[in-house]
């Protein structure tokens, strides 16, 4: 057997309205045609450089995420053999043409229009790229103008693990709990809950819901099976956060620093990197 190579793969949820796979085909599909940039760290951009919609009968639209180097070309140059900021004459024998940029890594990605989940590599030949990079991405581009237009204001957010969770339930003491949810889903509390929100969000021009539990003076936040039950969806529709002391005195820690993150191995010869990709996505299903 020869040498085992890691993947893992980051979730993002993007939630559109009206849900349907449709929507959610066509929004990623008007992304990649945009062909734009979109700076996700330091110097570093991002774009969708491909594109698969052959699987979309089977609600999957699969395809690469490319990020790679901006070079500021208009800034200072620096000469390291002589240690000086490089002369006009050697900047002018500079020539980088507009459409090319450095340090290039590709990722897979594979877009569940059922689920709206979208599930990308996110370590490939020693490149990374993180969940939040990700989430800059995402929201970034939906907030382009011809995005905006078609498909108005996309809720998108880290899938988020349970074992984060449970981190910070596991707080010595809880003086608060704040829960947000961008998209209500219809079994936290009554059948009639998604709409009712959905309707009270509409009517207040509100985008989100907020429930906070503050402790009772000099008491701790016990997380019972409701506060687990709203928590557990805001994982994968918003986040949770959590005020309390630990053994080093005052916190506030939040479910956004535990992004859900699948991994596994494979063997270069016996699966391809593709295919190890979609093995563990399809495991994940």
């Amino acid at each position: 057997m020869g040498r085992r190579i890691k993947v893992s793969v980051g979730i993002v949820n993007i939630r559109l309205h009206p849900h349907s796979p449709e929507i959610y085909s066509n929004f990623i599909h008007d992304i990649y045609r945009l062909k734009q940039p979109i700076n996700i760290h330091g110097d570093r951009y991002a774009m969708i450089s491909m594109l698969d919609r052959s699987g979309e009968d089977s609600n999957e639209v699969a395809g690469i995420l490319t990020t790679f180097t901006r070079i500021e070309t208009d800034g200072a140059w620096f000469d390291v053999s002589n240690l000086q900021e490089a002369t006009d004459n050697q900047v002018s024998e500079i020539n980088i043409p507009d459409n090319l940029y450095p340090n290039a890594a590709s990722f897979y990605f594979m877009f569940d229009t059922k689920s709206h989940k979208i599930y990308v590599q996110q370590y490939s030949k020693g490149k990374q790229i993180t969940s939040n990079s990700l989430l800059k991405y995402f929201r970034n581009i939906s907030e382009n103008i011809d995005i905006l237009q078609k498909y108005k204001s996309a809720k998108i957010s880290i899938v988020q693990s349970t074992s984060g969770l449970d981190a910070l339930f596991s707080l010595k003491k809880i003086n608060e709990i704040k829960i947000t949810i961008l998209k209500p889903n219809s079994d936290i509390f009554a059948d009639d809950f998604e709409s009712r929100v959905e309707a009270h969000l509409a009517e207040s021009h509100a985008q989100k819901l907020v429930l906070t539990y503050d402790a009772e003076p000099g008491q701790s936040i016990v997380p019972g099976k409701d506060i687990r039950a709203v928590s557990n969806a805001a994982l994968d529709n918003g986040s949770v956060q959590v005020k309390g002391r630990d053994e080093t005195g005052a916190v506030t820690r939040s479910t956004e620093e535990f992004p859900k993150i699948l991994q596994d191995t494979y063997d270069p010869d016996e699966i391809s990197e593709k295919e190890a990709f979609r093995r563990i996505v399809a495991n994940q299903g």
